[in-house]
């Protein structure tokens, strides 16, 4: 420790009230109580230790609070003179012992109530409300299950009137909706909040605390629409907290008994390693209790045996070590209390059923939920008329025209003729080649739906074809199956099969069997991951001299052919097809093929980084008729591409519909890859950037957890930048901070340095704009040793000149001297041709401009004019006028720190006139022009000009 001074013990304990919440302002309390008492100065200790009560409070470590809360009453009473100063706050961390005290077992219960007692009487004397002394007086009925009591005081609490020493209007309502809700009083509970919500809430508890208050009164009265928002915003503003951890049980209960366990999963998994650390007894009991009942709902419907992520233990056996150790838990403090209440609330915690069958959380759950109580109807295919074919046309004849019509993929046809031999399918008398042709349709006709069953249709066929002697169709069958089984997971065993089909018919069979082999091999090729031989049999089927294949049999080829080239990495060749086969296609009116061609030129496209050409060929084969499974497949290829885009609108459904589709039952709870968790990332965006903000957190979540569960550390990170700019956008800027630090700390490495630095720039950033000065020029100073690693001068530069001007702001004048220093460094190495750009003459001449401006905050006014001589005009070389200005105004100001006040007047009466009359720097100038006037004599302009400009001359 550094020999303690009394100046730096001040700056610590003044940093630990402004500090946010957490170890770090406990930190700050500490080491002010250590140095305080090394030098003994009794005031320095007192207000020390009144500031680490407060930090132990909002860190979630009220044990360590008591001590320190003692300590200083014990100096407040032996000499009153000395500190009262402090009543106030010692009277309102009398609040923070008792709420503290009930949730420790081993405080005995006499104590409680003697500190109850002294704190009333302290309220007496000192003429304050007793209304405070009310609620704790219920707060401590209501542990202990007094019911009559509780009601007594709770009367007399809202009878009271309020004062200083009350509760602010968001937390003091809280406690009130959980004494209602305990005695199921829930539109009481509501109506009392409706006019505080609508309020601007301003506690650092709030509105989180009454919104959790809400859950279970939105829910049993049927408000869904608020329990959902309810616990999205409430539980966004406190994941993060520790300290919190006793809230966050409320959530996981609520998610219980609104029928989203398998959400109370994804948190019960997050903050499980809290648990260990919980800020009192009482908490403990709450987390387990509640995630005890979300995990035996979980192995109730059969997931008992799944790992908890994390842990060793399956669901079943966490569950019920939790909800042991939650009953020991309450057993302690039922005998610290004399009472069953907490052995009681327990088993009605673990024994809860959901109050409704389902609340759908996300917007994806809703899009699912929706789905499944209007399943979609499948449009009845379209026949066509058969005007050619005669009413007397016999089994053979219509066989041999429904084969044609399958071979042309003439659906309509084909639909019709099957009407007209389905009537055959169960005749008398059959031919066995009849009934394997028979058998041979079922298969065409199934397959793509059920493949077991066209498999099985196609055996029988093959036995038929073979009690029927037709070697060729036995191997134009073999071929068909083997492709069945190269699509459905068995590439190389059905490559095989179809390879040996292939080479029977190219001796054995027509032209038209020889053209079918070779195409189906080519298909087979392409799935078992061989595109440069699916293009060399795809080359022998001009040589196979087909008659009249057809239209869309020459498309199907040249389809083939794009499909070949992309997968064989000729991509500007593939796309080349892709663009003669819609020509082709377009000439031939073939609607469907113009469609598949728009969408392999989609992918060619987006292959090719043209992602807005891939969008307008995704948009051209939506317009087309395309069968289900591909018109899916192209718009969520094009909702991919447009997330991040001003058309990100138009897809937001379609990415919905798309994670809905990969997960299965919404939320079910089965493992599902990283293709759900692209989607869902790709969805937030989409929701991010149509405004609906609230939403792409939501989703956001839900991908972060799904991908850090699936070992996607790369998609996770990614999320978790997107999750930062949401809060951002949110206002929930410790969240967002929260989210980059963790980012930073996972770009660990060398290879990841750029990355980190980008990331911890934006966090101080992000702190300098909230007048956190002193811990964003911290991050800044992170960031700019980051580049260095990462090689990048320019972005060290930028970032070390961040973190002169925040150190600056903080009143740290060595360590802004210090950085700007180091950003000269980083100037000097420069490579001569990035000099000269104009990104880095810019960010030169900032730091010329801003480096001045700290050097004269350190002392030295001479160097400072020295840097920044020249920055105006460099500035305004690069057409940056308004920057121009400052760095004249700067030079201005430092012109009279150094006396020569006729020089800085012209110079300023030149900014001041030459700045727009709406400019937000026109104060600044005119207050540095009046002072300039001063010391040149001209005191009567000066006030003139302070009296136009609305300000005051020291």
């Amino acid at each position: 420790m550094t020999n303690p001074n009394p100046d730096r013990i001040r700056a610590l304990i003044e940093q630990c009230w402004d500090a946010p919440r957490g170890a770090g302002q406990v930190a700050l309390a500490e080491e002010a109580i250590a140095q305080a008492d090394a030098l003994g100065d009794e005031q320095l200790r007192f207000h020390a230790r009144m500031a680490a009560t407060e930090a132990y409070q909002r860190a979630g470590r009220p044990a360590e609070g008591f001590v320190t809360f003692s300590w200083c009453l014990a100096r407040f009473d032996s000499y009153p003179e000395r500190y009262g100063d402090q009543e106030y706050l010692l009277l309102w961390h009398y609040k923070y012992v008792i709420n503290s005290a009930t949730r420790f077992p081993d405080v005995p219960l006499a104590r409680t109530h003697a500190v109850l007692d002294d704190m009333q009487r302290r309220y007496e004397e000192g003429g304050h409300s007793p209304q405070a002394v009310h609620k704790h007086r219920w707060l401590l009925a209501f542990h202990l299950g007094d019911r009559a009591a509780a009601d007594l005081h709770y009367e007399q609490w809202l009878a009271a009137p309020r004062d200083g020493n009350s509760d602010c209007v968001g937390c003091d309502p809280t406690d009130q909706v959980r004494h209602l809700t305990e005695r199921g009083r829930d539109a009481e509970a509501i109506e009392l909040t409706e006019p505080v919500l609508a309020g601007r809430l301003t506690c650092a508890e709030q509105p989180q605390e009454i919104l959790t208050a809400l859950l279970l009164p939105y829910l049993r009265t049927g408000r869904l629409d608020e329990a959902r928002k309810a616990h999205h915003q409430a539980y966004r503003a406190i994941r993060g907290d520790r300290g919190k951890l006793g809230t966050i049980a409320e959530h996981v209960y609520f998610l219980a008994v609104s029928g989203n366990a398998v959400r109370g999963l994804e948190l019960v998994e997050r903050h499980l390693p809290w648990l260990a650390e919980a800020p009192s007894p009482m908490v403990e009991l709450e987390f387990a209790a509640a995630a005890a009942l979300v995990l035996r709902q979980l192995a109730a419907a059969g997931q008992g045996a799944q790992p908890v992520h994390g842990t060793e233990q399956s669901i079943a056996e966490l569950a019920e070590h939790l909800a042991e150790r939650a009953g020991v838990l309450a057993k302690r403090f039922d005998a610290r209390n004399g009472t069953l209440a907490q052995s009681a609330r327990v088993a009605a915690l673990l024994a809860a059923e959901p109050l409704v069958e389902r609340l759908p959380l996300s917007l994806t759950a809703r899009v699912g939920a929706a789905a499944r109580r209007t399943p979609e109807v499948a449009a009845p295919p379209v026949v066509a008329d058969l005007p050619d074919v005669p009413a007397d046309a016999g089994l053979d004849r219509l066989l041999d025209l429904i084969e044609e019509a399958l071979r042309c993929d003439d659906e309509p046809r084909s639909e019709a003729l099957w009407q007209r031999i389905e009537p055959f399918t169960g005749a008398a008398g059959l031919t066995a080649l009849q009934q394997g042709r028979l058998a041979d349709l079922r298969g065409m006709r199934l397959h793509g739906e059920t493949a077991e069953q066209t498999e099985h249709a196609w055996t029988e066929a093959l036995e038929r074809y073979t009690a029927a002697g037709d070697e060729v169709r036995c191997q134009r069958i073999r071929g068909r199956l083997g492709l069945h089984r190269s699509r459905h997971g068995q590439p190389e065993e059905g490559l095989a099969q179809v390879r040996a089909s292939s080479d029977y018919l190219l001796a054995h069979g027509g032209p038209k069997d020889q053209a079918g082999a070779l195409r189906r091999l080519a298909v087979a090729l392409l799935h078992a991951q061989q595109p440069g031989e699916a293009l060399r049999e795809l080359d022998r089927i001009a040589g196979v001299g087909e008659p009249d294949p057809g239209a869309r049999v020459r498309l199907q080829v040249m389809l083939l052919r794009a499909q070949a080239l992309g997968a064989d990495g000729r991509v500007q060749e593939s796309v080349d097809a892709a663009r003669h086969l819609i020509v082709q296609a377009v000439a031939e009116d073939q609607d469907e093929m113009t469609g598949l061609g728009e969408f392999f030129l989609g992918q060619g496209l987006s292959m090719l980084d043209d992602n807005a050409g891939a969008a307008a060929a995704f948009d051209r084969a939506l317009a087309r008729v395309l069968p289900e499974p591909l018109e899916r497949e192209v718009r969520e290829r094009r909702a991919v591409l447009l997330a991040g885009t001003p058309r990100a609108r138009e897809v937001v459904d379609d990415l919905a519909a798309m994670v809905v589709r990969l997960t299965g039952e919404p939320e079910a709870g089965e493992e599902h890859g990283d293709d759900a968790e692209h989607a869902r990332f790709h969805l937030s965006v989409a929701l991010f950037n149509t405004g609906r903000v609230e939403e792409a957190a939501e989703v956001a979540e839900e991908a972060v957890h799904g991908a850090d569960r699936a070992g996607n550390q790369n998609l996770a990170d990614q999320v978790r930048h997107l999750l930062a700019a949401i809060h951002q956008r949110l206002g929930e800027t410790d969240q967002a901070l929260s989210y980059l630090d963790q980012l930073a700390a996972n770009l660990d490495g060398f290879d990841n340095a750029a990355g980190r630095a980008r990331v911890l720039e934006q966090a101080g950033e992000l702190l300098f704009d909230l007048d956190r000065d002193a811990l964003a020029a911290t991050r800044l100073g992170s960031a700019a040793a980051a580049y260095r690693l990462a090689r990048l001068p320019l972005d060290e530069m930028r970032a070390r000149r961040r973190q002169a001007v925040a150190a600056m702001y903080a009143d740290d004048p060595d360590r802004a001297r210090q950085a700007v220093e180091l950003a000269d460094a980083a100037a000097a190495e420069l490579p001569p041709g990035l000099a000269k750009e104009p990104e880095a003459q810019y960010e030169l001449a900032w730091l010329a401009l801003d480096g001045a401006r700290a050097v004269a905050g350190a002392g030295d006014p001479e160097a400072a004019l020295t840097r920044v001589r020249g920055a105006a005009e460099r500035f305004r070389g690069l057409e940056a006028f308004g920057e121009a200005f400052l760095a004249d105004l700067t030079m201005g100001e430092v012109l009279l720190t150094l006396g020569r006040a006729e020089e800085a007047e012209r110079l300023l009466r030149e900014v001041l006139n030459g700045l727009p009359r709406d400019s937000a720097t026109l104060p600044r100038a005119a207050y540095a022009l009046a002072h300039a006037l001063m010391q040149c004599g001209r005191g009567e302009e000066a006030r003139e000009l302070a009296g136009e400009y609305g300000f005051e001359l020291d």
